[in-house]
């Protein structure tokens, strides 16, 4: 039985995330500005190159964040293509369009509101109930396991916050530290400088000489490849969910 949102808050909240959920989101919840800006900064050197912000510093009045989860369900979303000097990755664009949407939304109901890259959308999708922080460094779903993407809107509005996820999906497994190709990960953490994803972004010429690479990340066209996800594929979460690609068998 749904019950209705009664306070002005309860209304906006379910308004919001009607509209991501319309737009092709598959999860969206609301952290407040207050639970992240209790967090210590940390380095999110893969997006921005810089540390975290706390949300004042990224709109002053600010009381919510908005975070909007997106299913990565088949291979090709993981599809990485260079152009000149800089990477592009198609799977991620539709970010942009959920992000707008509601940004959209909230600005035609008289309140402020941005896109947050300076926050951990890791910690956003946990604070907002998405997933447990997982082995692989990964946010990990019940249903959707690993294969997610978020982004994060954040606005002056006063919204209904989520509960955090609490529950330990890993447990005692490890298949995605044992899958890893190149031992780039230990629990919980990922070493970037090992990490195929990594060494692609930053080491592009020596990523393509190197026939190893090539082989863990096939090719589709002369400047483009799939991504790495063997850590992702060795987790028993949101299997059922992903389809992998026909042609290529990785």
């Amino acid at each position: 039985m749904l019950v209705k949102p009664h306070s002005k808050a309860e209304k906006i909240t379910a308004k919001v995330k009607e509209v991501a959920s319309k737009a092709g989101a598959d999860l969206a919840g609301v952290v407040s500005a207050v639970a992240i800006d209790a967090l210590p900064k940390i380095w999110i050197g893969w997006t921005i190159n810089e540390y975290t912000k706390k949300t004042a510093e990224v709109l002053s009045n600010s009381k919510s964040v908005i975070v909007i989860g997106y299913h990565v369900w088949d291979d090709m979303l993981e599809l990485a293509i260079r152009k000149g000097d800089r990477w592009t990755y198609p799977g991620y664009f539709p970010l942009d369009y959920l992000e707008q949407k509601v940004t959209n939304c909230l600005i035609k109901k008289g309140y402020e509101a941005r896109a947050f890259y300076s926050g951990s959308c890791k910690r956003l999708a946990q604070l907002a109930g998405f997933g447990n922080y997982g082995k692989n460094a990964l946010i990990i779903n019940p249903f959707y396991g690993p294969w997610m993407r978020f982004t994060a809107v954040l606005t002056n509005a006063e919204l209904v916050a989520d509960k955090p996820f609490e529950q330990d999906l890993c447990g005692d497994c490890e298949e995605c530290v044992k899958a890893c190709p190149v031992g780039a990960i230990a629990p919980y953490k990922v070493d970037d400088s090992k990490c195929l994803v990594g060494r692609h972004i930053r080491d592009k010429d020596d990523f393509e000489r190197d026939e190893r690479f090539r082989k863990l990340e096939p090719s589709m066209t002369e400047h483009s490849h799939l991504m790495c996800m063997k850590c992702q594929k060795a987790c028993k979460y949101g299997k059922e969910k992903h389809q992998s690609s026909f042609y290529i068998s990785i």
